[in-house]
């Protein structure tokens, strides 16, 4: 298997020998630099992939920039030997495109070689070679002929970075490691051409840097040069032209209140606890929409409307820097998002108040009317709804495990059943089947991935036992007295073991010692707060055989007190009910949680209530020496029923906390798409006319939006029945996705533009932001808490994709004439 997909393995690897372990690293780390394709998990292999896609990008724009230049200057294209050269390159690729499509559909029946080579990958090799060429002389003449010393010192570089790649390729090649990267079976050989090849691969990643780093240089001298006064002053003007052209903000808040004040005769929940979420998740739409229609209608307006009418020369005469007007107009931009962001939120969580809230307070005053009647099936169901209706409007911390199952005959499986509904491609459903052994396991702690095929990736589900036991209660003092004896155990283990040395054991004979000595008072405490908590029980049930209902539930109160309050575990699970059912009979579960350290385990059965979030509680003592593990099975007890799961819809829930904050930070969301959106229109509106930076900044929130899946896709070449040119003749033909194409002249053509074509769009990926991981509104309407680290690593990613747009168009803007 290529390492691209498992990094550890090439990380855990020794150093093969001969070659020294630093040289080992040396390579690895150049490696892990170089190759663009590679993503390691969490911020810094981020913000390592970050920096390989901004070197890429600086390369291709530097060296366009050039093209360009010489293409405007005349001194290319001229007829020149290697202009030839470049045609007949630009001609070899398209014949090995057209040649690789006819055998892939069989009108060639055989490859066609030239020695040993096939024919389609010499015709690429020559057109690279013959490319590059053309490319190297065009950047040589120009940068020789326009440039300055920085410009000669970065092309230099730039050959050094490239000859680093092909030597570093060799090493690859020549220590085996390349083998491992491209996942070649051990009996073929791997050539120097291989170690070639893949090296070019990774200069360009160098050379990208080199680009990079001059990037950086000119970027840190317009920072320094940056005052803010003038920023401020830009983004004050920028304010002021958004009220006073389009009186945007204004309208906006005019629209948002208007449709606010009829939503509640649109909006009917079809069951009265889905009020909350559909009201929430209604109101963050809303909240979306407008600000990010009015941030995509007047940023890409902005500059080329200034630069159409010549006002923009009243700014740039002063002393301005171009990057002042950029980041000045992204800032009042932001300045009236912030403040429209900030109304919204506050007029939302009124209204929630009002509409959900007032229907929370009357079901239950409904509930206690129905108590006070008698009545206390309906009162217990009013209490239930209003307790669902909260649990919508809170902010609650879920804490989840790994889903495995057993099917009906005990055999392991990493999913259930399909019964053929449709399933949600971000995280499908499985079923159990009732009335078996069939079980879904939820499985906390430090557990290995059970998707990894190598058992290496840890995935770290454990419980924070430290919040959910009270230090002084019982239970805290059982998971301490529990902590202490492990410890005592796993020195004793250690202190018996043949190899142990005699300052080892006397050490370990002191430490179990002092374990011995802290264990003492814990047990001595312990066992004092069960008897009080036993002698508060006797009592309150002696109250109420004396028919003291009021000293009673104080002498529990008091019980309760000694104790860790009760872990809520919540469920949202789904029947799917076959015709041997009886209608209005319910699905009942039984529920098995066990302490794998301590062997505790707790059961009981409940029926299974769809679309209503099902709570049971654990006993605090189950969680007692866990050290955050815990095994939780779920069985369904009704025959011919299928109870249906995802990963996330069992967990331990460990906190709730305010829902008016919860909801503020998922508008945070909102607010980083609209930074990201106006960086793109500012950007957009510093080389095109108002109406194609319009059309432009619509385009990238539509495909960042609505899109990005599909481009991850084109990535993955994962698309059924081709690309879109032969997507478009199944749609003319009316043929299916998975029938192989007659291979005629419309289908061969359609195929080779679709060759040339995918490259190119699945590049998009990088460039396309993805709106959609911006988007908290969900999290925020099922009633789950946005942590802080969820939103600064939301605010990474939207930095990560505004600051390249807003310095792309600062290049532009300023080699670009605005105040002729």
């Amino acid at each position: 298997m290529s390492v691209l997909f498992s990094f550890p393995l090439l990380w855990s690897q020794a150093a093969p020998p001969g070659v020294p372990a630093w040289l080992f690293r040396t390579i690895v780390w150049l490696f892990v630099y170089g190759e663009p394709a590679l993503t390691i998990q969490g911020v810094v292999g981020g913000l390592i992939l970050w920096l390989k896609v901004m070197s890429l990008f600086c390369l291709l724009g530097w060296v366009v920039s050039w093209v360009t230049a010489a293409l405007k200057e005349r001194s290319e294209a001229r007829g020149h030997w290697h202009d030839l050269a470049a045609i007949l390159g630009v001609a070899a690729a398209v014949g090995a495109v057209v040649l690789r499509v006819l055998e892939s559909t069989r009108r060639v029946e055989w490859a066609i070689q030239v020695g040993q080579v096939p024919l389609t990958s010499l015709l690429a090799i020559v057109a690279g070679v013959l490319t590059f060429l053309w490319v190297e002389s065009t950047l040589w003449r120009t940068i020789r002929r326009l440039g300055r010393a920085p410009d000669v010192a970065v092309l230099v570089g730039m050959h050094l970075a490239l000859g680093l790649g092909l030597g570093l390729g060799l090493a690859l090649q020549r220590t085996g490691i390349l083998r491992m990267i491209l996942g070649i079976d051990p009996k073929l050989p791997v050539t120097w051409q291989d170690g070639l090849i893949y090296g070019a691969r990774l200069g360009g990643t160098y050379m990208g840097y080199v680009v990079l780093s001059r990037v950086v240089g000119l970027v840190a001298r317009e920072l320094v040069a940056i005052r803010w006064r003038r920023l401020v002053s830009i983004a004050w003007l920028t304010t002021a032209e958004a009220n006073r052209r389009m009186w945007a903000p204004w309208v906006v808040l005019t629209v948002f209140l208007v449709v606010l004040a009829f939503t509640h005769w649109f909006l009917q929940a079809p069951r009265a606890a889905e009020m909350g979420r559909l009201f929430v998740g209604t109101l963050a739409l809303l909240c979306s929409l407008l600000i990010t229609v009015m941030v995509t209608l007047l940023t890409p307006l902005s500059l080329p409307t200034d630069i159409q009418q010549q006002t923009i020369s009243t700014v740039v005469s002063k002393p301005v820097r171009r990057i002042e007007l950029i980041w000045g107009r992204m800032l009042g931009f932001m300045a009236i998002v912030t403040v429209l962001v900030l109304a919204f939120g506050g007029i939302s969580l009124f209204y929630l108040w009002r509409t959900v809230g007032g229907a929370i307070r009357a079901t239950d005053e409904l509930a206690a009317k129905e108590a006070r009647a008698g009545r206390s099936t309906q009162a217990n169901h009013l209490r239930e709804e209003a307790e669902q209706l909260r649990a919508r409007m809170a902010a609650r911390e879920p804490f989840r495990g790994s889903l495995t199952f057993l099917d009906s005959r005990g055999n392991f499986h990493l999913r259930g059943i399909d019964v053929g509904q449709e399933q949600s491609m971000r995280e499908p459903r499985s079923h159990i089947e009732g009335g078996t052994v069939a079980t879904a396991i939820w499985t906390f702690g430090r557990v290995i991935d059970p998707y990894d095929p190598n058992r290496r990736h840890i995935l770290d589900y454990r419980i924070p036992v430290e919040r959910l036991l009270v230090r002084d209660s019982i239970e805290g003092l059982m998971d301490r007295v529990y902590e202490i004896q492990e410890r005592i155990a796993m020195a004793e283990q250690e202190q018996k073991a043949p190899n142990v040395s005699p300052e080892r054991a006397k050490q370990l004979s002191d430490l179990i010692a002092r374990d011995r000595d802290e264990l003492r008072p814990f047990n001595e405490l312990l066992a004092r707060r069960r008897k009080e908590a036993e002698a508060l029980k006797a009592r309150a049930q002696a109250e109420e055989d004396a028919k003291r209902p009021t000293e009673a539930e104080a002498f529990r109160r008091r019980e309760a007190a000694l104790h860790s309050r009760p872990i809520p575990l919540e469920m949202t699970f789904n029947v799917y009910r076959t015709t041997k059912g009886k209608l209005g009979e319910p699905v009942f579960a039984k529920l098995v949680a066990t302490n794998p350290r301590t062997g505790a385990s707790y059961e009981n059965v409940f029926p299974i209530r769809e679309y209503y979030t099902n709570k049971q509680y654990l006993p605090a003592s189950i969680l007692a020496g866990s050290r955050g593990d815990l095994r939780v099975e779920i069985r369904c007890l009704s025959p011919t029923q299928y109870l249906g799961m995802a990963e996330s819809d069992l967990y331990v829930l460990a906190y709730s906390g305010d829902f008016g904050t919860n909801y503020m930070k998922g508008l945070f969301g909102v607010w980083l798409q609209a930074m990201v959106l106006s960086a793109i229109g500012v950007f957009a509106g510093t080389f095109l006319s108002w109406s194609v930076a319009l059309l432009t900044t619509i385009a990238f929130f539509v495909a960042g939006e609505v899109a990005f899946g599909f481009l991850l896709q084109f990535t993955q070449a994962g698309l059924l029945g081709g690309g879109p040119f032969e997507s478009l003749i199944r749609l003319l033909s009316h043929d299916n996705q998975m029938t192989e194409l007659a291979p005629t002249l419309a289908v061969i053509t359609a195929k080779t533009l679709d060759a040339i074509v995918m490259p190119v769009m699945s590049r998009l990926v990088y460039i396309v932001p993805n709106f959609s991981a911006l988007d908290l509104s969900d999290t925020v309407s099922n009633g789950f808490a946005v942590s802080w680290g969820v939103l600064g690593a939301d605010l990474l990613l939207a930095l990560a994709y505004a600051l390249p747009f807003s310095l792309a168009g600062y290049f532009i803007l300023k080699n670009r004439e605005v105040a002729a």
